[in-house]
């Protein structure tokens, strides 16, 4: 294929009022230190754990920004981070999707915010379903793809599934198709391979979504990212909420950032109970398949896996029912705790078996 110029490849999928968009520009763009009078600020000092709380936080993200770009190895201006990676998901859908025309691409089975976040903003969804063992069929899609859709959604390691999808299958996606692929490896910290972030500079049309949900403990926090080319950060920017970060997200995600060794040590322990539990549910009585996992969870199959799911949760055990998902009837997922966490799930589970 052709080379593509980012221009050009982007041009046709934007939604024409965001390419004439004039975004709205905040007080703290340009300026954040002096004598501040622009903003209708109080002027008094109000801070908590060397935050200051008076002021409006940086719009531009620019500490956590060259943060993120030294851990994830791409440039400051090739990403942007969300109240999550659902705001993320957002501004693809504001920048790109027309509602009432345009659609999205979704395989099931996999993360349901893409679906509801198509139906809010009244946009069409393509389905697909991933193959037997859960994989994304590129051939079927790139022959039956719909004109309309502007986007594709994958996940990898796909969620609920646990797989990683197939590399050379998302890149011949990228190579022949003229659309926008949003991969999101919201697990990828649990996985052998390496994040394609590292591609972003190849391929205009592709946006990786990451996380700190998951490796990184900060779920409460709520705070994701997206890594793709300059020009479609500079799109997001111009749709994105003015201070979408508060100040203390913004400071504790860079301290996230500095605990590497924690980092790190978490999730060595996590992909070992990942065998662990995976390994004794195999054992179980019951227990008909437990399909591999590349992320911080299993899904396995077993027998009257509503009924299981129900005492389960009866007893304090709160586990995902993924049984009415195309291709996962009779499956549970379960997120791998801690050591003593799997080990009352998995007495309990055998319980419930017998």
């Amino acid at each position: 294929m052709a080379k593509i110029e980012t221009s050009a490849f982007l041009e046709r999928l934007i939604r024409p009022n965001i390419r004439a968009l004039e975004p709205y520009h905040s007080a703290r763009e340009t300026v954040q230190t002096g004598i501040l009078l622009d903003a209708n600020e109080n002027p008094f000092l109000h801070e908590r754990d060397g935050v200051v709380l008076n002021r409006y936080p940086d719009p531009f993200q620019r500490e956590l920004r060259t943060k993120l770009a030294g851990w994830t190895g791409v440039e400051p201006d090739q990403l942007l981070a969300g109240n999550g990676s659902d705001e993320v998901i957002d501004w693809i859908f504001k920048v790109f999707c027309e509602p009432g025309l345009d659609a999205v691409a979704i395989p099931e089975p996999t993360y349901g915010m893409y679906r509801v976040m198509a139906h809010i903003f009244g946009v069409e969804v393509q389905d697909f379903l991933l193959t037997e063992d859960f994989q994304f069929d590129d051939q079927h899609f790139l022959t039956s793809v719909r004109p309309e859709v502007k986007a594709l959604f994958l996940c990898s390691p796909n969620n609920p599934t646990g797989n990683l999808l197939d590399t050379d299958s998302i890149l011949r996606v990228l190579q022949d198709w003229n659309g926008i692929v949003v991969l999101d490896e919201a697990y990828i910290d649990f996985a052998d391979r390496p994040s394609l972030v590292s591609r972003v500079h190849e391929f205009p049309g592709l946006i990786v979504l990451r996380t700190f949900s998951k490796a990184y403990g900060r779920a409460a926090l709520r705070l994701g990212f997206a890594v793709a080319n300059h020009a479609v950060i500079e799109l997001f920017l111009k749709v994105k909420a003015p201070y979408n970060l508060n100040a203390v997200t913004l400071r504790e995600g860079i301290r996230a950032l500095q605990h590497q060794v924690r980092y790190r040590e978490e999730i060595e322990k996590i992909v070992s109970e990942r065998r662990r539990v995976a390994a004794a549910l195999a054992q179980l009585p019951g227990v008909n398949r437990v399909h591999a996992s590349d992320a911080n969870f299993l899904l396995f199959e077993c027998r009257r896996a509503s009924d299981v799911y129900q005492r389960l949760f009866e007893k304090g055990i709160v586990v995902r029912n993924r049984s009415s998902l195309p291709l996962l009837s009779g499956c549970i997922r379960v997120s791998i705790g801690t050591e003593q966490e799997n080990n009352i799930f998995l007495q309990e589970l055998e319980k419930e078996l017998k």
